[in-house]
Protein backbone atom coordinates (compact mmCIF):
# COMPACT_ATOMS: atom_id res chain seq x y z
CA UNK A 1 0.00 0.00 0.00
CA UNK A 2 1.12 3.02 -1.23
CA UNK A 3 -0.18 5.89 1.77
CA UNK A 4 0.78 5.39 5.03
CA UNK A 5 -2.27 4.19 7.43
CA UNK A 6 -2.12 7.85 9.18
CA UNK A 7 -2.44 9.22 6.14
CA UNK A 8 -5.07 6.78 3.98
CA UNK A 9 -7.63 7.22 6.86
CA UNK A 10 -7.31 11.16 7.32
CA UNK A 11 -9.92 13.55 6.51
CA UNK A 12 -10.85 13.42 3.07
CA UNK A 13 -10.94 17.21 1.97
CA UNK A 14 -14.56 17.23 1.14
CA UNK A 15 -17.02 20.38 1.15
CA UNK A 16 -17.97 21.89 4.20
CA UNK A 17 -21.50 20.40 4.48
CA UNK A 18 -20.11 17.04 4.55
CA UNK A 19 -17.14 16.97 5.52
CA UNK A 20 -17.55 16.43 9.28
CA UNK A 21 -19.48 13.47 8.61
CA UNK A 22 -17.25 11.79 6.29
CA UNK A 23 -14.06 12.59 7.51
CA UNK A 24 -15.54 10.79 10.95
CA UNK A 25 -16.20 7.64 9.02
CA UNK A 26 -12.62 7.52 7.69
CA UNK A 27 -11.23 7.57 10.81
CA UNK A 28 -13.49 5.01 11.87
CA UNK A 29 -12.43 3.18 9.33
CA UNK A 30 -9.03 3.75 10.37
CA UNK A 31 -9.59 2.35 13.38
CA UNK A 32 -11.59 -0.64 11.82
CA UNK A 33 -8.12 -1.36 9.18
CA UNK A 34 -6.02 -1.72 13.07
CA UNK A 35 -8.68 -3.54 14.35
CA UNK A 36 -9.09 -5.79 11.60
CA UNK A 37 -4.92 -6.23 11.10
CA UNK A 38 -4.44 -6.89 15.21
CA UNK A 39 -7.33 -9.58 15.28
CA UNK A 40 -10.02 -8.12 17.16
CA UNK A 41 -13.26 -9.65 17.60
CA UNK A 42 -15.15 -6.61 19.15
CA UNK A 43 -15.52 -4.71 16.14
CA UNK A 44 -18.58 -4.28 13.70
CA UNK A 45 -17.39 -3.70 10.39
CA UNK A 46 -20.60 -4.34 8.62
CA UNK A 47 -22.37 -1.53 10.07
CA UNK A 48 -19.61 0.45 9.61
CA UNK A 49 -18.97 -0.48 5.96
CA UNK A 50 -22.98 0.37 5.58
CA UNK A 51 -22.70 3.62 7.18
CA UNK A 52 -19.44 4.54 4.85
CA UNK A 53 -21.64 3.63 1.60
CA UNK A 54 -24.43 6.02 2.81
CA UNK A 55 -21.67 8.89 3.20
CA UNK A 56 -20.31 8.41 -0.13
CA UNK A 57 -23.85 7.91 -1.78
CA UNK A 58 -23.94 11.77 0.19
CA UNK A 59 -21.22 12.72 -0.94
CA UNK A 60 -21.35 11.97 -4.73
CA UNK A 61 -24.66 13.02 -4.90
CA UNK A 62 -23.61 16.28 -3.78
CA UNK A 63 -20.86 16.63 -6.23
CA UNK A 64 -22.87 15.08 -9.11
CA UNK A 65 -25.88 17.76 -8.82
CA UNK A 66 -26.57 20.52 -11.41
CA UNK A 67 -25.13 23.03 -8.98
CA UNK A 68 -21.98 21.45 -9.53
CA UNK A 69 -20.48 19.04 -12.30
CA UNK A 70 -23.59 20.32 -14.04
CA UNK A 71 -22.44 24.18 -13.52
CA UNK A 72 -18.31 23.25 -14.32
CA UNK A 73 -19.77 21.54 -17.52
CA UNK A 74 -22.29 24.59 -18.40
CA UNK A 75 -18.99 26.85 -17.96
CA UNK A 76 -16.54 24.35 -19.36
CA UNK A 77 -18.70 21.99 -22.23
CA UNK A 78 -15.18 20.81 -22.74
CA UNK A 79 -14.91 18.78 -19.25
CA UNK A 80 -17.77 16.68 -20.30
CA UNK A 81 -15.76 13.70 -20.71
CA UNK A 82 -13.48 13.85 -17.59
CA UNK A 83 -17.12 14.88 -16.06
CA UNK A 84 -18.62 11.43 -17.22
CA UNK A 85 -15.76 9.33 -16.24
CA UNK A 86 -15.81 10.89 -12.87
CA UNK A 87 -19.81 10.30 -12.11
CA UNK A 88 -18.55 6.53 -13.70
CA UNK A 89 -16.11 5.81 -10.86
CA UNK A 90 -18.43 7.04 -8.60
CA UNK A 91 -20.52 4.31 -9.66
CA UNK A 92 -17.98 1.95 -9.38
CA UNK A 93 -16.71 2.56 -5.89
CA UNK A 94 -19.87 2.10 -4.64
CA UNK A 95 -20.11 -1.18 -6.54
CA UNK A 96 -16.61 -2.01 -4.96
CA UNK A 97 -18.19 -0.85 -1.66
CA UNK A 98 -20.89 -3.50 -1.78
CA UNK A 99 -18.28 -6.07 -2.25
CA UNK A 100 -15.96 -5.04 0.17
CA UNK A 101 -19.35 -5.04 2.44
CA UNK A 102 -19.98 -9.00 1.56
CA UNK A 103 -16.60 -10.09 3.33
CA UNK A 104 -17.72 -8.41 6.52
CA UNK A 105 -19.64 -10.82 6.62
CA UNK A 106 -17.90 -13.89 6.66
CA UNK A 107 -15.40 -13.18 10.14
CA UNK A 108 -13.03 -15.92 8.10
CA UNK A 109 -12.51 -13.12 5.86
CA UNK A 110 -11.89 -10.13 7.98
CA UNK A 111 -8.22 -10.55 7.20
CA UNK A 112 -9.10 -10.08 3.69
CA UNK A 113 -11.38 -7.39 4.85
CA UNK A 114 -8.73 -5.07 5.93
CA UNK A 115 -6.52 -5.18 2.96
CA UNK A 116 -9.66 -4.78 0.67
CA UNK A 117 -11.11 -2.00 3.06
CA UNK A 118 -7.82 -0.25 2.43
CA UNK A 119 -7.39 -0.64 -1.25
CA UNK A 120 -11.23 0.99 -1.32
CA UNK A 121 -10.31 4.01 0.95
CA UNK A 122 -7.02 4.47 -1.44
CA UNK A 123 -9.01 4.16 -4.74
CA UNK A 124 -11.74 6.74 -3.08
CA UNK A 125 -8.56 9.11 -2.33
CA UNK A 126 -7.36 9.15 -6.06
CA UNK A 127 -10.56 9.60 -7.11
CA UNK A 128 -10.52 12.74 -5.48
CA UNK A 129 -7.33 13.81 -6.62
CA UNK A 130 -8.54 13.30 -10.16
CA UNK A 131 -11.25 15.03 -9.44
CA UNK A 132 -10.05 18.09 -7.60
CA UNK A 133 -7.53 18.08 -11.16
CA UNK A 134 -10.58 18.40 -13.44
CA UNK A 135 -12.24 21.31 -11.27
CA UNK A 136 -9.01 22.98 -10.77
CA UNK A 137 -8.26 22.58 -14.10
CA UNK A 138 -11.67 24.13 -15.16
CA UNK A 139 -10.70 27.42 -13.44
CA UNK A 140 -6.97 27.54 -14.79
CA UNK A 141 -8.48 26.43 -18.63
CA UNK A 142 -8.94 29.29 -21.10
CA UNK A 143 -11.01 27.07 -23.87
CA UNK A 144 -12.49 30.11 -25.48
CA UNK A 145 -15.93 29.87 -23.50
CA UNK A 146 -17.62 31.86 -21.33
CA UNK A 147 -17.02 35.58 -19.94
CA UNK A 148 -12.91 35.40 -19.08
Amino acid sequence: MEQTTATLFAPSGAGPAERGRLDATLEKLGDLYIGLQTGGRDIDPASLLSQWRVDLELHFALEEADSNFGAYQRDRPSLAHGIAELRAEHSALLEQVDRVRALAADRSRWPELAVETAHLVERFRAHEHKEADLLQESVLRDDGVGAD
